[in-house]
């Protein structure tokens, strides 16, 4: 009889516990001296300490399982922009490699959306590469995309960032006008909420199936992506995923709840450095049930905790996600370029992410709006903002909106 993934999980959860209580000092001390099968595996996980990007760095000599002999050094740098050191060795690398055997189709990276590759080592078998560095660089990847290469294949799968579509996407209709006909087959998104306003323009546009995939830099062999069948996230057989209370990482969250996501990368996928129980600092909400395609409840991503505030007394909270959910299919919220291009046409302008700052304040959470226009000048219309934004909103959210560049330090999307 075939394994379910969630007996393949727990199957590489014992694996993991074994070896890195043989190998890793961090570990020996925690993990009892006893035999470690799918059984008891996830409670003796629970008994481990949660690690977060902080506690894992003040650790991370004595979670080493071995010494620097074989170790390839890779550099990430995630939604920080801080380039931040890894290592792997060998083995992790080809089990990724072997976990990521394409169907054929020729793909073009728009590099960052697989940040946490070993440059060298990695990117030979992930595909084309062209860095959209400069406007120049958009017009390498339109023309590969829409003339192929000299061998006379073409791209079929276009991967990056949200922003990265969303740019060369508006480069492109600048340059061809249609791009339906391009041969493009499939869009992998990454990084940033893509809105459904901009998941429905895209498919349109390119006429291509939209693949959604929730990630961190830290564990590039975890990408999970959302399921065209349940609409949620599913993390591969590669990692174990938990949802704990964040006020009470001892309790999970039940179906439905919103919770802080703990992330444990399997053996070999991850070996040198081991990530247990790791919490990146996002909050996500499990799945009412389990996928019919996956046999597990997935989830989805909210927003970074720093980012969320309480609401009420029940433990719920009003993220990032909601506000997008909201607000990023609005037109006459501002929204924030953050792109390097200086020689960029102005139509890039609505690539950008809506520009609102998500708060707790003394009469409780609060959503300040920054608006294409004066409110002042416009009242009647920014009305109408407000009142959109609070019937897609979480109740009891307060809105309150702003005129072109009056609102500062706005939560990053």
């Amino acid at each position: 009889m075939q394994t379910t993934l969630t007996e393949q999980r727990l199957i590489g959860l014992a694996r993991t516990l074994t070896r890195v209580r043989a190998d890793s000092p961090f570990y020996r001390e925690l993990i009892p001296d006893v035999e470690i099968g799918p059984d008891n595996a996830p409670g003796l996980l629970r008994q481990l300490p949660w690690l977060d990007p902080a506690g894992w760095a003040s650790v991370r000599e004595q979670l080493r399982t071995s010494t620097f002999d074989g170790i390839a050094t890779g550099f990430t740098n995630g939604t920080s922009g801080v380039p931040k050191a890894f290592y792997s060795t060998e083995a992790e690398r080809a089990a990724l490699r072997s976990s990521r055997v394409g169907d054929g189709r020729r793909r073009l990276q728009l590099v960052g959306f697989n940040h946490g590759a070993v440059v060298g080592l990695d990117l030979a078998g992930e595909g084309d590469f062209v860095p959209l560095l400069s406007m120049r660089y958009f017009d390498l990847a339109a023309d590969l995309i829409a003339n192929g290469s000299a061998d006379g294949s073409r791209i079929r799968v276009l991967a990056g960032t949200v922003r990265q579509i969303k740019d060369l996407t508006l480069h492109m209709q600048q340059r061809f006008g249609a791009i339906s006909g391009l041969g493009i087959e499939s869009l992998e998104v990454g990084r940033e909420f893509l809105s459904r306003g901009w998941e429905s323009r895209l498919r349109d546009w390119w006429g291509a199936e939209i693949d959604v995939v929730y990630g961190f830099s830290e564990l590039r062999m975890c990408n999970a992506v959302k399921c065209r069948v349940c609409a949620h996230h599913h993390f591969p057989p590669s990692c174990v995923a938990e949802v704990v209370d964040p006020a009470d990482p001892d309790r999970y969250v039940p179906l439905g709840g919103r919770g802080s996501l703990l992330v444990t990368a399997l053996h070999p996928y991850v070996e040198f450095e081991p990530r247990i129980r790791y919490r990146p600092g996002d909050l996500v909400q499990l799945a009412a049930q389990a996928c019919p395609k996956w046999g597990e409840p997935g989830f989805l991503p909210l927003g970074r905790e720093a980012h969320c505030v309480a609401s009420g007394e029940q433990g719920e909270f009003i993220t990032p996600a909601d506000c997008v959910s909201a607000l990023a299919d609005l037109p006459q919220v501002a929204v924030s370029p953050r792109h390097l291009y200086p020689d960029a046409d102005q139509r890039h302008y609505e690539a950008g992410s809506p520009r609102f700052k998500l708060v707790d304040e003394a009469a409780g959470p609060v959503v300040r709006v920054e608006l294409r226009f004066d409110p002042q000048v416009w009242p009647q219309e920014a009305q109408a903002v407000a009142d959109a934004a609070r019937k897609s909103l979480p109740p009891g959210i307060q809105v309150i909106l702003h005129g072109p560049g009056q609102l500062e330090d706005v939560t990053l999307v």
